[in-house]
């Protein structure tokens, strides 16, 4: 692995996710971090001003180029025998665009980011910036929640419901992780419903697990199956019980009426888990 970015508002979640960073690039053998942040206007600027608007927008980056070059020092005085790079961007617009843009100039290997526990309002409608660099880049995300501390990751969980799992797990990026940690492999069926668990036919229940041991066999790894009622609750005391340091989801694609009334699990399990996340995607064929 090459480079990890880390995009950063400066605040205590993005100082912990930075943190986290620079030892899992320790752990991984990363060359390189990449520090972002990304700084839009007030939206109460007159447009109608556009000197007074170039006077502010120079004023905003130079009091954002000051806060990272700030925040890259604090983090170099915490890691002071590191030999890993670390490089900071600043640029105008929105987190998404921007990284977007460094994706289209630089490879990006990697993306860390911290989040902090929403209400219910911000998990089902606003959501946040982290889960949706997460829902929309093919490039894996972690997601580190705030309390969270490094530990040496030795086991990665898989979270996976074996239905057509064959055909959206991304085996590539897997193994990629797998290589780079030299962690154990957990492969954790939640079976959250009940009702349609029963329904099932046992060829077709047989045929979805044959396909997962199939794709993932080179990995050797463990499977577990719950049958917990709720989702994240289920995942969370596994992780607990087997000393899991990362969780590992991939979020199945839906059109986009589905998007608005669909709760995801992957958003529900960010804010909910105390455990680092790793939000991974199969790209398109």
């Amino acid at each position: 692995m090459n480079t990890i970015i880390v995009p950063t508002d400066f605040s205590t979640t993005a100082a912990n996710a930075a943190d986290f960073a620079v030892q899992f690039a320790q752990q991984v053998k990363a060359k390189r971090i990449l520090l972002y942040h990304a700084y839009e206007l007030p939206i109460a600027l007159d447009p109608l001003m556009p000197g007074v608007q170039m006077l502010e927008i120079d004023s905003y980056k130079n009091t954002a180029q000051q806060n990272i070059n700030q925040f890259k020092e604090t983090l170099l005085s915490k890691f002071p025998n590191s030999n890993i790079a670390i490089d900071t961007v600043v640029e105008y617009g929105s987190i998404s665009g921007g990284l977007e843009q460094i994706s289209n100039r630089e490879t990006i290997e990697f993306i860390i980011m911290g989040i902090t526990g929403g209400g219910a309002m911000e998990e089902t409608l606003i959501g946040s910036n982290t889960t949706s660099v997460a829902s929309s880049f093919e490039v894996p995300v972690l997601i580190i929640p705030p309390m969270a501390r490094f530990v040496k990751v030795d086991n990665i969980m898989l979270a996976c419901d074996f239905d057509h799992a064959d055909k959206y797990i991304p085996v590539n990026i897997i193994k990629q992780i797998i290589d780079d940690t030299h962690a154990k492999l957990l492969v954790l069926n939640v079976e959250v419903d009940m009702e349609e668990s029963k329904n099932k036919y046992p060829a077709k229940v047989m045929g979805e697990g044959f396909a997962v041991h199939t794709v993932l066999q080179n990995f050797k790894p463990e499977y577990y199956f719950s049958q917990s009622e709720q989702y994240v609750d289920g995942i969370n005391e596994f992780a607990d019980s087997h000393h899991v340091q990362m969780i590992i989801s991939i979020p199945k694609r839906h059109s986009f009426f589905e998007k608005l009334f669909i709760k995801s699990r992957t958003k529900k399990l960010a804010f909910h888990t105390h455990i680092p996340l790793l939000v991974i995607h199969k790209k398109e064929d």
